[in-house]
């Protein structure tokens, strides 16, 4: 009977083990932004979905920008990458060994939210491109 009790008691602290593992580093996708380019797409581009700054640029310009914001990102998940094998093994140990170590982590929030507005910022000069019908 004991060690029904105990193996009980490990299936629920694996299942919780488990649980916090998957939501731990989860994170909500952002929303899609508009279709403006597929076959069937009901939205159409004009000169009122951007800034007058951005329609001053030129193909090249536009593909020297997404070539910066490309260097940009690489800098940011690289900062991300930098720390993963640390925060995973604090991660690991803080689950069976000492739960408040979880606050040790470093979630890289200012980074993700920086890699967020280059992805914004990219879907826009992506479709100036195909506003202004850029070879690609």
């Amino acid at each position: 009977m004991q060690k029904v009790e105990q193996l009980n008691l490990l299936s629920k602290v694996g299942l919780l083990i488990i649980i916090l593992l998957l939501s731990g580093c989860a994170k909500n996708a952002p929303s899609l932004p508009k279709d403006y380019s597929s076959v069937d797409s009901k939205n159409k581009l004009s000169k009122d979905d951007f800034t007058s700054k951005l329609l001053q640029l030129d193909c090249q310009e536009i593909k020297v920008q997404l070539e910066q914001l490309d260097k940009i990102n690489e800098t940011n998940i690289s900062k991300i990458k930098s720390t993963r094998v640390k925060d995973q093994t604090i991660g690991y140990i803080s689950t069976v060994l000492f739960p408040p170590l979880w606050f040790a982590i470093d979630n890289h929030t200012d980074e993700k939210s920086k890699i967020d507005e280059v992805y914004k910022q990219k879907d826009n000069l992506f479709k100036l491109q195909a506003y202004k019908k850029c070879k690609i």
